[in-house]
């Protein structure tokens, strides 16, 4: 297998002006205008045109999922969100989509937003294995994507925790999507000052005593208070649009992870690490200088397994690539893009 990596790295050229407010004919947009768009025209559009739905999935667990197929849809997207998100973090990226040409399936992973849970606080997210995610995406797609699809190109967006999600399913199902976007894919957990040996037999002990259901070390509840200076977000005016909705919405409340969800985690990054090869479809990952919730290294590895990535680093971003400043969220949606209508 040839692989052909490409790493791009990308700095602060706002006043170079190297890019404009339109990507690919799709009008970003920009921080001023966000509240305004954001009641208006895209409330419109998901009041009148955007559905959902419900399905079952391969244990008969719930999942709660979004969409929009148009009739002329050039081609469509699956978008797999990250941990602690929901549809309501969305909104804009799949308004861009549609405004490009495409349609879109959102699926709420389980223990997320208004799909099932298995622990009562809903602002707790737990999961025995990340199994239970791929296989989840494989019966969404089967039963849900493919007979509206038609005959259209299939392509996969991922954040974060649904980075590892799509990464397990790209190598265990390589024959559903034709391409795939990996923004800060969580592909190695940054697990900070403690070793991951030390954390796996601690874990170990837990489980031994029933405790993998309850909040992990470094985790917290929802507490209703914002802390936009802390977060993974450099838009405050995104920041407050999700924040709000959290507010507003119980089951958007997802905050901190169990000591079961970490557990998975970390070997999931273990197994999708190692299985990278598998991965041939044309990617591009995007990836943040500036983030302190997975580790760079994990990504390279994977990269450089993989057959056919080009990476993109923002060396000012946060880990939220999509919430950053106008000129990365530009540039972002840009390249985007370029890479799907090639």
């Amino acid at each position: 297998m040839v692989n052909r990596l490409h790493i791009e790295t990308i700095e602060n050229y706002r006043d170079e002006k190297l890019i404009s407010s339109m990507s690919n004919g799709v009008n970003i947009i920009g921080e001023d205008d966000f509240q305004t768009v954001m009641s208006n025209q895209v409330k419109n559009w998901r009041d009148t045109v955007v559905k959902s739905a419900d399905f079952k999935s391969f244990d008969g667990s719930k999942l709660r999922y979004y969409y929009e197929m148009p009739e002329n849809a050039k081609a469509v997207i699956v978008i797999l969100h990250g941990f602690c998100e929901f549809w309501g973090k969305y909104h804009e990226m799949a308004w861009y989509f549609r405004e490009a040409g495409y349609g879109f399936f959102f699926l709420e992973q389980r223990g997320h937003g208004y799909s099932e849970r298995t622990v009562d606080r809903l602002d707790l997210v737990h999961v025995h294995n990340y199994e239970q995610y791929v296989e989840d995406l494989h019966e969404f797609v089967n039963q849900v994507v493919v007979p509206m699809n038609g005959n259209r190109n299939l392509y996969l967006y991922t954040h974060s925790m649904g980075g590892a999600i799509g990464a397990l399913f790209l190598e265990k199902y390589p024959d559903y999507f034709q391409k795939a976007i990996f923004s800060s894919p969580m592909l190695e957990m940054n697990t900070g000052s403690i070793p991951k040996p030390i954390i796996s037999v601690y874990i170990a002990y837990l489980k031994l005593r029933g405790k993998m259901k309850e909040l992990s070390i470094g985790q917290s509840y929802f507490d209703g208070k914002p802390i936009f200076k802390e977060s993974s977000c450099q838009s405050k005016a995104r920041y407050d649009y999700q924040f709000e909705q959290r507010l507003l919405n119980e089951y958007y409340q997802m905050y901190g992870g169990t000591f079961g969800w970490v557990s998975a985690s970390l070997k999931a990054n273990r197994e999708l690490l190692r299985y990278a090869e598998k991965v041939c479809i044309p990617l591009i990952m995007f990836t943040a200088g500036n983030d302190h919730l997975v580790k760079a290294e994990g990504q390279l590895t994977f990269a450089k397994k993989s057959s056919d990535t080009m990476v993109i680093n923002y060396t000012e971003s946060k880990h939220e690539i999509f919430n950053s400043v106008d000129y990365i969220r530009t540039d972002y949606y840009a390249r985007i893009f370029d890479f799907l209508d090639l």
